[in-house]
């Protein structure tokens, strides 16, 4: 004899509130159990301002996804622009790298916490214009390519692929540069000047630039803006939160 138990009709609603609960719980606490390392892939960056043709890649495939507006970047990927084209990749914790046609770089290894922001692309073909934020301690920004290797603690230079040399030009700031099989040999970049590494060679000396290429960074300009109100309202919201945080330490009912 089989006995079956039956709650009442007026029950069925409650007992299918409390099903859904316990099921919501076991998801969340099988969530809980993902291990952290490999639960999510950490957006560093996103495309802005795509004009032309765009294509996102990961490290290894030969075939990509076509790039859009507000797209999430991660790293290991791969970024390439065609023939008229050009994209900004915006860093989530500030800098942007302006990307102008027929360039394809990597984002080799881009990473961030609460204290410290890495980044490190290895440029293929083609030119990039960087403008960097001064970057905190412990933080990094270099742009590599096979004959030269450009590191940054906050400024507005290009790097670019000419043939079998890397040229790496300063508009404001300083970068040390060096070519990647010659690690000591560096030289150091400063305002309105750049630097040719051959391949095989080490950095030729700081020369200034010519009025053509100071011009080319004119291109920069709306970046600079944005970056300059972001910064604006970071600081603000830092201002704001010391302010009030005081009056709700002392607060009383």
């Amino acid at each position: 004899m089989t006995i079956r138990l039956t709650a009442p009709k007026k029950y069925d609603g409650l007992l299918n509130k409390i099903f859904a609960a316990l099921l919501a719980v076991g998801v969340f606490t099988a969530f809980l159990l993902i291990p952290a390392s490999g639960a999510f892939a950490q957006k560093v960056a996103t495309l802005e301002n795509i004009t032309g043709t765009v294509e996102v890649m990961k490290e290894g495939k030969a075939k990509g996804r076509k790039g859009r507006d507000g797209m999430a970047l991660f790293s290991k990927q791969i970024v390439k622009t065609g023939d008229g084209s050009m994209v900004d990749v915006r860093f989530i914790k500030g800098g942007v790298v302006r990307v102008t046609a027929n360039t394809e770089l990597a984002l080799s290894k881009v990473s961030y916490d609460k204290n410290s922001f890495e980044v490190g692309i290895d440029l293929a073909a083609g030119k990039v214009f960087n403008v960097v934020n001064k970057l905190s301690g412990g933080s990094s920004y270099t742009v590599s390519t096979t004959t030269g290797t450009s590191g940054v603690k906050g400024t507005i230079y290009s790097a670019e692929i000419n043939g079998q040399q890397t040229v790496f030009m300063v508009k404001e700031g300083k970068v040390e540069a060096a070519n990647p099989d010659e690690p000591d040999e560096t030289v150091l970049v400063t305002d309105l000047k750049k630097t040719t590494i051959a391949s095989g060679g080490i950095p030729s000396e700081p020369v200034p630039l010519t009025p053509a290429e100071i011009a080319m960074f004119d291109i920069l300009e709306d970046i600079r803006a944005q970056l300059k109100g972001d910064m604006q309202q970071e600081i603000r919201e830092s201002v704001q939160e010391q302010l009030i945080a005081p009056d709700l330490g002392d607060f009383r009912p």
